[in-house]
């Protein structure tokens, strides 16, 4: 039997900020490169989201229903327009290689851009105070998902290994959190292939549910917003969700989403711990594994921080330009740094977006085996379920 091909998870392994650097998982064989092959160039992946942006764009505020209802509302913003494009079009039509490097290039370096100029929107307190909030709610997600996950697991008599790989992505940021938490746990390379396809595919299937049930239960945008950062694993999905409900509940996720991958590397390091005494105990073998945990903090999460701070403390002034006679008219223009660099986010953002919907393939969805899918389902059904009651019983968002 032919392995499974999941290659269509893969661009979301590093969304979080860490990378195959931190990993000590079985490689595959180097392929020989020709010595006068070119370096691979990101330029036409990225011309290609860069199209489906546009066409995002144009789309999104066309005025014909659905795209523009009753009072000029546009209910389909570009970022979730970019993504179902993107679905489409790579589902029709399989883009030639040469455009995989820009494609990457688009989710795994624009996203984390388009999130630091995010920043540039915030208000620092405001925004210390909603990510202790998701803190919280996060450290007892954590616990709830792994504790139920690890139930699941002996129910269904899954390999315990893969009950922790899910455990983890479920809890905290999906894949970036399995390929993370895989060497330290001495993880086979199928189950951890095996846990990113399966907790990706519900984050796209959250991305897409959790916008409508929140218009259902009405929630407001600051409860939407904690809810789907808590709710949805990976950033992309995040992001996509919560602007798709409001440019506010976007942010709000966003930042929601940031405090929960801030728990990575304490919980990598705890599961690790774990392990090793348990085999000490089984096996009398004490190992010391070379995992770089600081990697595993996002980076760019301190950039959008320092872009807050800066837009508190008035360092991002509006600007007025002089413009004499020559090729511009005479006059003078304003214009807001703070609201170029929003606009500037929001087009990069949406840029990554239609990357994620042209490396979704739907037909490798279906190699995700009916076990570990309907533990992971039931796990997210209750995560989701105790944080939307925590968030309505708390008060949270109000």
């Amino acid at each position: 039997m032919s392995q499974p091909d999941y290659s269509w998870a893969e661009y979301l392994d590093c969304m979080e900020g860490g990378a195959s650097d931190v990993l000590s998982l079985p490689a595959a064989k180097p392929v020989a490169r020709p010595v006068d092959q070119p370096k691979e160039q990101p330029a036409w992946g990225v011309l290609l989201a860069l199209g489906v942006t546009a066409l995002a764009f144009f789309l999104s505020s066309m005025p014909v229903a659905p795209f523009t209802l009753a009072g000029g509302r546009h209910p389909i913003e570009p970022v979730m327009m970019a993504i179902i494009l993107g679905m489409i079009l790579s589902n029709v039509w399989t883009p030639p290689k040469v455009m995989q490097p820009g494609l990457k290039f688009s989710v795994k370096k624009l996203l984390p851009l388009g999130i630091v100029l995010l920043g540039a929107r915030l208000n620092f307190k405001e925004m210390l105070t909603v990510g202790a909030d998701g803190l919280v709610l996060s450290i007892v997600e954590t616990a709830v998902a792994l504790l139920l996950l690890f139930f699941l697991t002996r129910l269904l008599r899954l390999p315990r290994k893969l009950g922790v790989l899910l455990g983890i992505g479920t809890a905290i940021c999906g894949g970036t959190a399995i390929v993370a938490t895989a060497p330290v746990i001495e993880a086979e390379e199928k189950d951890v292939a095996f846990s990113v396809a399966t907790v990706t595919l519900l984050g796209l299937i959250a991305m897409f549910a959790l916008p409508f049930l929140g218009h259902v239960l009405q929630l407001n945008d600051k409860q939407f917003g904690i809810w789907a950062g808590l709710a949805i694993h990976q950033t992309p999905q995040v992001v996509a969700a919560g602007f798709a409900y409001s440019s506010e509940a976007g942010q709000t996720a966003t930042i929601v989403k940031l405090a929960r991958v801030c728990l990575l590397a304490p919980v990598v390091f705890l599961v690790g711990l774990v392990y090793a005494r348990q085999k000490l105990k089984t096996t009398g073998v004490r190992e010391r594994k070379n995992i770089n945990y600081a990697h595993l903090f996002p980076m760019f999460v301190l950039g959008f921080l320092a872009m807050a701070l800066l837009k508190t403390c008035g360092l991002l002034p509006d600007l007025t330009f002089h413009a004499h006679k020559g090729i511009l008219n005479p006059g003078d223009r304003s214009v807001s740094l703070a609201g170029f660099f929003e606009d500037t986010s929001k087009f990069l953002i949406t840029i990554s977006m239609a990357g994620v919907g042209l490396e979704t393939k739907f037909s490798a969805m279906r190699q995700t085996g009916m076990k570990p899918f309907a533990a992971s389902l039931l796990a997210v059904l209750v995560v989701a379920t105790l944080v939307l009651a925590l968030i309505k019983t708390l008060g949270i968002g109000l």
